[in-house]
């Protein structure tokens, strides 16, 4: 009896310890603490293009719809190798026009992990999602960008 009591701890254990992509966030005090995100001040990706937020810490609702390459240029769907520093969003799946991509900068190895497009295995799991992403508003490889990512929810 106390062998089958002690496999359910290691079980239940396991389970708690899994991060599931549907249903993964992230926050300044860890993994699996869901944000509160202020769906009044959340931007869409063009709306935070437009304006002038330089330096500012914003909330961004996007979709994930590239990786940047080794050239800086944007691989809209990642068909080829992408680097693992930076994911692009844009306010649809469809987008193709880099002049309405936001640069989302991965510079903790958490989020290149669970973000980085250059795992093959990512792709499939967060192409085309939607994000929710709080960071500072900078400019990376030449396009608008967040950086300093501070909390994140993958719909």
């Amino acid at each position: 009896m106390k062998r089958s009591v002690m496999a359910a701890i290691i079980s239940a254990t396991l389970l708690a310890s899994c991060t599931w992509m549907p249903d993964f966030w992230e926050t300044d005090s860890g993994k699996d603490t869901e944000p509160e995100i202020p769906m009044d001040e959340v931007l869409g990706v063009e709306e935070l293009i437009v304006r002038d937020f330089t330096g500012d810490t914003v909330w961004v609702r996007g979709f994930i719809v590239g990786g940047l390459s080794a050239d800086a240029s944007i691989d809209f769907g990642c068909h080829g190798d992408v680097l693992g520093t930076a994911v692009i969003l844009a306010d649809d799946t469809g987008c193709t026009e880099p002049d309405d991509c936001l640069a989302l900068q991965l510079t903790k190895k958490a989020h290149k992990e669970a973000l980085g497009l250059d795992r093959p295995a990512n792709r499939d799991a967060v192409l085309h999602r939607e994000i929710f992403v709080r960071g500072k508003t900078t400019t990376y490889k030449g396009y608008p960008a967040l950086t300093n990512l501070s909390e994140y929810k993958l719909e």
